[in-house]
């Protein structure tokens, strides 16, 4: 029986992206596997080599975030390679004008050398964490359909459960069962990506 990974090689980016809004098995991996390198070498154009970490992990959450927008809007026929590098090269602009606002409300350079001397004080930590956030997505990605959603809804959007229940047309007690099993999947799968992150876990 083909694996889902082999399923999926011989679709168009149309079809990829047609499954992908519609919530179909594998393809958020198959969208990832085919397009973050292109993504990742749009942002490191057009980003300082600190931040195109940063930015790409943004980058994808935005897409989370937004229900996947910007492809609802890509003109089908048209090159997606294209059409993401011009999203892309928008969202490193915004990116870098939502810092400078960040900075200018923070004040002067005394502040700003304060915040960069704690950012410099643990490196360590910084690269974990965005390699975590990194890992997030990729497991993210390996949910079924409604562990997703739930647990985009709960991580991402930061919906509270009622707002949850609705949605899914769920009970409060059913969701409390579904939130947790979800939640419960998405970290063994965290920690299958990662084992060296969770020493105590084996």
């Amino acid at each position: 029986m083909p694996t889902a990974q082999a399923s999926f090689a011989d679709l168009s980016d149309i079809e990829v992206v047609d499954r992908l809004l519609s919530d179909r098995p594998g393809a958020v991996e198959e969208f990832y596997r085919r397009h973050s390198r292109v993504i990742y070498h749009c942002i490191r154009a057009r980003a300082e080599g600190q931040d195109v970490d940063d930015i790409f992990q943004a980058f994808f959450e935005r897409l989370v975030k937004s229900g996947w927008r910007p492809l609802r809007l890509w003109q089908r026929g048209t090159s997606l390679p294209v059409y993401l590098s011009t999203v892309v090269r928008n969202f490193v602009i915004d990116f870098h004008r939502a810092r400078r606002r960040r900075e200018e409300a923070v004040g002067g350079d005394a502040e700003l050398a304060a915040l960069s001397t704690a950012e410099v004080a643990a490196p360590s930590a910084l690269s974990h964490l965005k390699e975590l956030r990194r890992i997030g997505i990729r497991a993210w990605a390996l949910l079924e359909v409604r562990d997703r959603r739930l647990v985009c809804d709960r991580l991402h959007r930061d919906l509270d459960n009622e707002v949850m229940a609705r949605r899914l047309k769920l009970s409060a007690g059913a969701l409390r069962t579904a939130l947790s099993r979800a939640q419960s999947r998405f970290l063994v799968e965290v920690r299958r990506l990662a084992p060296e992150f969770f020493p105590d876990s084996g």
